[in-house]
């Protein structure tokens, strides 16, 4: 706004900007990060606190095969994918670790887990060793116990990548559960 006083000296007027009156939105941002990092605490705390996670982590701490390739375990890892829901009657986990051993030497490992008659057990496991090829920790098991309570602890061909995608054997995705699709 210039006075009658001071015409001619436009130039030299300084114009504020105008601020709106509305509230900041500040507070919006700060609630939404915080139940984000809630929602993410809360869905780790249940992972890492469920029984097929400490059965997983207790297996490859113990496994020979592991300690072989990097010595005692130190750290246990969680890493992903790392996927728990049911399918049908069953219900599967699958759990990737990236595991460190004392000596400083790391591998992957990935466990596939599923709940028989209300107990979790390991259907399949792998590591990565050196060279960075994928070899199997559980050695498959015939025994007439196991076959008739329908477990079965490993099938032909399980890689790393997801327990959704992770057989091409029908006969043992019906095993575990899983439709034909197709």
């Amino acid at each position: 706004m210039v006075f009658p006083s001071q015409a001619g000296k436009e130039y030299q007027t300084k114009f504020e900007p105008t601020h709106p009156r509305g509230r900041s939105s500040w507070p919006v941002i700060a609630a939404v990060i915080l139940t984000v990092t809630f929602v993410i605490y809360g869905i780790v705390y249940y992972v890492m606190n469920s029984e097929p996670y400490k059965l997983s982590e207790s297996f490859i701490r113990q496994n020979q095969a592991i300690k072989a390739e990097i010595g005692e375990v130190d750290k246990c890892d969680p890493w992903f994918p790392i996927e728990m829901y049911p399918i049908g009657r069953k219900e599967n986990a699958m759990f990737t670790f990236d595991v460190i051993g004392k000596s400083k030497q790391t591998t992957e490992v990935s466990v596939y887990l599923q709940k028989i008659q209300n107990q979790w057990r390991i259907v399949s496991a792998y590591y990565k060793d050196r060279q960075g090829f994928t070899k199997p920790l559980v050695e498959e098991r015939n025994s007439s116990t196991e076959k008739s309570s329908g477990y079965y602890p490993l099938c032909n061909k399980l890689p790393i990548l997801s327990i959704s995608l992770f057989m091409d054997d029908v006969d043992c995705m019906e095993r575990l559960g899983f439709e034909r699709s197709g």
